[in-house]
């Protein structure tokens, strides 16, 4: 059976890493790697070099990704992107596409595979993110699957609705929690060697704009600077930048201006890679920010979050989670809170067990 992967950024792959490694271990499957948008873009990290590193199975590259982030940038990628991968799929030929979660140029890439009729299975659907367009590009990805894996039943439930139907609908958890506990992370002391990491206790810090209401991020980009200085004079920060949405580029400019100003207190890296973010994660004092791992990971590793603003809004959460305005005293105050609380010991509400094994069985079923 030939399977083709889609992948666009650090996230996915990251979320994917269990079942592309059973995948590429099981003679059934014939797997490869679709590489496009941030993967190819050195300014996001490079990634593609981490998805060649683990040589899972052949890769496909597809262009089209803009390297600006205005709201016409984006209009323009996903016109281009479309039309790259109407030459790719037009050229090749799978049994199943797995496509993973909501970005918007994995839903050009998934627009541009209608007319071909590809068969793709859904990953991560049902989910809900009200401050972000994700959302949006989440549903029209689910609509044009045939198969779908979520990440708890009420996302099942949510994707039925959708699609008018329960058939081939599997709730299996999240990926990316598979194994953990047999996970072997790099140490601290290697991760903090590899990327020439200043300080040892630290908040783990991931900021993207608001891809609703974009208008604001203005606003948003100059919050997330004037509190992240302010947190700096007593803790230090570990960084990851923005991701490729409107504005992003705003972003990433006010953290590089932080961790020019304060070196000895912040560092600010493109991409860590699954495993190195990982042990960031075990080894951090919290995570501070509006990405997806603070609410879908972190309370595997018993970490608190301070979720700040919408971007996150409507998602299932994990008790672990501490919701706050996007506004520089919540945000302060609320961080030199957390200070003082103890870990986290309950429960992660995205962990099912051998959800790798469930997919792959669904697969050969089919």
């Amino acid at each position: 059976m030939r399977i083709g992967v889609l992948s666009s950024s650090r996230a996915d792959y990251g979320i994917y890493r269990p079942l592309l490694k059973k995948l590429s271990n099981d003679s059934s499957f014939d797997l490869s790697i679709i590489a496009f948008g941030m993967h190819l873009l050195p300014k996001h990290g490079n990634t593609i070099s981490e998805i060649e590193k683990d040589a899972f199975g052949e890769i496909f590259k597809v262009n089209g990704m803009p390297e600006g982030d205005s709201k016409q940038d984006i209009v323009s990628g996903y016109g281009d992107i479309v039309k790259a991968f109407g030459e790719f799929w037009q050229q090749n030929c799978f049994d199943w596409v797995l496509v993973l979660g909501d970005r918007w140029e994995v839903s050009a890439a998934v627009q541009a595979s209608i007319p071909f009729e590809i068969k793709l299975a859904h990953i991560h659907g049902g989910e809900t993110t009200l401050g972000a367009t994700d959302n949006i590009y989440r549903h029209q990805i689910s609509l044009a699957s045939t198969l779908h894996f979520t990440a708890a039943e009420t996302f099942s439930e949510r994707v039925s609705a959708l699609i008018e139907s329960n058939a081939d609908v599997y709730t299996v958890g999240s990926i990316s929690l598979e194994g953990l506990a047999q996970m072997l992370l790099p140490s601290w002391q290697e991760v903090k060697q590899q990327v020439y990491i200043p300080f040892d206790k630290f908040i783990l810090v991931t900021f993207h704009p608001e891809s609703v209401n974009a208008d604001e991020n203005q606003n948003l980009a100059t919050i997330t600077y004037d509190s992240l200085s302010a947190l700096a004079e007593e803790q230090a920060l570990l960084i990851t930048k923005a991701n490729a949405d409107v504005m992003g580029n705003l972003f990433n400019e006010k953290l590089a201006a932080l961790a020019k100003e304060k070196p000895s207190r912040v560092k600010l890296v493109a991409s860590l890679g699954k495993l190195n973010y990982f042990s960031d994660m075990q080894h951090c004092e919290f995570l501070l920010g509006n990405t997806s791992s603070g609410i879908i990971e972190a309370a595997s590793f018993k970490k608190w979050v301070l979720n700040v603003g919408n971007r996150q809004k409507g998602r299932l959460q994990s008790g672990n989670v501490l919701d706050v305005p996007f506004k520089t005293a919540s945000i302060i105050e609320s961080a030199k809170k957390l200070n003082d609380f103890n870990s986290f010991t309950g429960d992660n509400k995205y962990v099912t067990e051998n959800t790798s094994d469930r997919i792959l069985e669904e697969l050969l079923k089919l």
